[in-house]
């Protein structure tokens, strides 16, 4: 740890961390420490050399880590192979690696503020875990503030996911933040379908890919989208193929066949969509929110979808 006392021309201080209750498998053989400077600090955790790890329970772990200590995560290796490098990397996983290697993208953000004054410019379009508070905000809060921390703690991410998000929605005016003591509070600037017209502009489609599968009773508990949610809410009628909704990093494609129902007439299909965010986070009824609904439909042209679009979200109790 010697090595990374200076990280991007700061002296940090490194201190071993307090133990905290985490399952065996997250702290067993390895190492807890903490850096600072002044008011910037994270949480660096060593992992052993014979340690075999996957990009996808690392993000997951490091949520579970970051909301334990309530500091960013950094995990250290003693050397990354180029593809482990690049899957931590396309994750948004920070690390530092003894081979000099360096991915702290959290302390670059908070030197850029610190050292330049310069505002974020963020993207005209949502992040999806800014559309994820966005929609928490909308189902859960209506017009009632909330702190924070509480988002944070409710959408599993960590504090400082959660202040870019308020950031970016502060920025596209779609919420407001106020300061009681220590406690930070953000609220809406509309509720209901007004607020949802208000900041459709800014929304994302929240599929990331759609592949076709062979149909198996593990995909039930996968809230239904695309037509087959639509059709269960309005007159729309069924596709012949049903589709449901997943997190993208929740599904295992090894153990999925994926099938292709013009040639393969003696398998049923499944289609399954891959979100870029949880969707059974805000499902319905076992369907998929009506807004991320709708957003799926974004790029289609069928006017009868778009009719049964617009019935769903006007009959909908906001």
């Amino acid at each position: 740890m010697d090595n990374y006392r200076k990280l991007f021309g700061l002296n940090f201080k490194v201190e071993k961390a307090e133990t905290k209750k985490l399952p065996i498998f997250m702290s067993a053989g390895r190492s807890f420490y903490i850096y600072s400077h002044d008011d910037l600090s994270f949480l660096a955790v060593s992992l052993p050399a014979e340690e075999k790890f996957g990009a996808v329970a690392l993000e997951k772990q490091m949520r579970q880590i970051s909301l334990e200590y309530e500091m960013p995560v950094a995990f250290e290796f003693e050397s990354l192979s180029r593809p482990q490098r690049d899957s931590l990397i396309e994750r948004n996983i920070p690390f530092i690696s003894q081979s000099s290697q360096l991915y702290l993208p959290f302390l670059a953000a908070s030197l850029s503020v610190r050292f330049y004054h310069q505002k974020t410019v963020y993207s005209q379009k949502m992040m999806p875990t800014t559309q994820m508070l966005f929609l928490f905000i909308l189902y859960r809060c209506k017009d009632k503030p909330i702190m924070k921390k509480d988002a944070a703690e409710a959408l599993s991410v960590t504090r400082t996911t959660i202040t870019r998000a308020c950031e970016q929605l502060s920025s596209m005016g779609l919420i407001k933040e106020i300061k009681q003591g220590k406690n930070h509070f953000v609220y809406s600037t509309e509720t209901g379908i007004s607020y949802f017209k208000q900041a459709e502009k800014f929304m994302i489609n929240p599929v990331q890919k759609v592949i076709t599968v062979v149909k198996d009773k593990i995909f039930d508990a996968y809230p239904l989208s695309g037509e087959s949610a639509l059709a269960k809410r309005t007159l729309l009628n069924n596709s012949k193929v049903i589709t449901r909704a997943v997190y993208k990093d929740d599904f295992d494609l090894d153990q999925a066949t994926e099938v292709m129902p013009l040639w393969e007439t003696d398998k049923e299909p499944v289609n399954i969509e891959l979100w870029k965010y949880d969707p059974s986070l805000f499902s319905y009824k076992g369907t998929v929110d009506p807004v991320s609904l709708a957003l799926t439909f974004k790029e289609n042209a069928d006017e009868r979808i778009e009719g049964a679009v617009e019935e769903y979200l006007e009959d909908y109790a906001w």
